[in-house]
């Protein structure tokens, strides 16, 4: 076996971990944080390695750290360099289910907690009941940034219309629903389209997006509705709608859920709305470690008809 390499003996092989976190942030204080390093400490290793193979790797373009023609000649080989030490060096040993005590970060809105994971931790507790969730409530933008820093390990959202995600996430379906609206119970016997404009609304701010789908298709056919009180989450809704002329309009599976505790009731929406999907979000499936991979599957397992 040749054993010989030109690896010169006080070249630092992290500064290939430096190469390859720029790369795919493309931004030095995301790569440093990513890398739980400071700016600083990440731009001298930066120097190091441009000092070390005589070009300039990444240069600022348009607000990005763009690889040079060499940083991408080299990129690939540094890629799979990476790859063959941490498989055949550091691997880990094989997710055991039944012993880890893993604790995920999931963020989530308050809908889809309570209609994903009722379901999911039940099958958790029988399959790993050592592993523990957590989940936080974020907008998209800082779960999806958070994801790509490795800070937690999925997200739980929704989407009404096709979405451009990321170059480095992905998402697969759980379920599609529909929007409902929700009244209280005996007020009405249907609603129409212009009983529902003159009504008083509630609107669900979950990710802080002022005018979501529901105002948006209204905006589409010139019409607005009047919003009297606005939420961060579901569950206080129905005590405001009970007894008040007030209407939300919700997702079914949440309208059946609340149905069954409070004096409301539900009705079709009298207009047009992209269906409503909840979505897993997380890094790219290669990039996933091994008990991300078992939890996706067991989401993926769950019976969401």
């Amino acid at each position: 076996m040749n054993i010989m390499h030109f690896i010169p003996n006080n070249f630092d092989l992290n500064l290939l971990i430096v190469f390859s976190a720029l790369y795919k942030h493309r931004n030095v204080s995301h790569a440093a944080e990513s890398l739980f390093i400071s700016p600083s400490a990440f731009s001298h290793a930066l120097n190091r390695l441009r000092s070390a193979l005589q070009d300039p790797l990444f240069v600022r373009v348009d607000g990005e750290m763009k690889p040079t023609k060499i940083a991408e000649k080299i990129a690939p080989a540094i890629f799979d360099s990476l790859e063959i030490l941490s498989t055949q060096l550091f691997n880990n040993e094989e997710f055991d289910y039944k012993k880890s005590s893993y604790k995920f970060s999931i963020a989530a809105t308050e809908y889809t907690i309570f209609s994903i994971l009722p379901s999911l931790i039940k099958r958790c507790r029988t399959l790993a009941p050592n592993i523990s969730l957590k989940i936080i409530h974020e907008s998209r933008e800082n779960s999806f940034k958070n994801m790509q820093l490795g800070k937690i390990d999925f997200t739980i959202g929704y989407s009404e219309q096709v979405e451009e995600l990321p170059k480095d996430l992905e998402s697969f379906k759980c379920f599609k629903d529909k929007y409902v609206v929700v009244a209280p119970k005996g007020k009405y016997q249907s609603i129409n389209l212009e009983e529902y404009i003159q009504a008083n609304h509630i609107r669900i701010n979950a990710w802080h997006e002022h005018n979501g789908i529901i105002d948006q298709s209204l905006k589409k056919i010139g019409l607005k509705r009047n919003i009297v009180v606005e939420l961060p989450n579901i569950m206080s809704s129905p005590y405001l709608i009970e007894g008040s002329d007030l209407i939300i309009t919700l997702p079914y599976k949440a309208a059946i859920v609340l149905q069954d505790f409070y004096s409301i009731e539900f009705f079709e929406l009298p207009f047009r709305v992209p269906e409503y999907q909840v979505n897993i979000f997380s890094v790219k499936q290669d990039e996933l470690n091994p008990a991300q991979t078992w939890l996706i599957n067991q989401i993926k397992d769950l019976n969401w008809q």
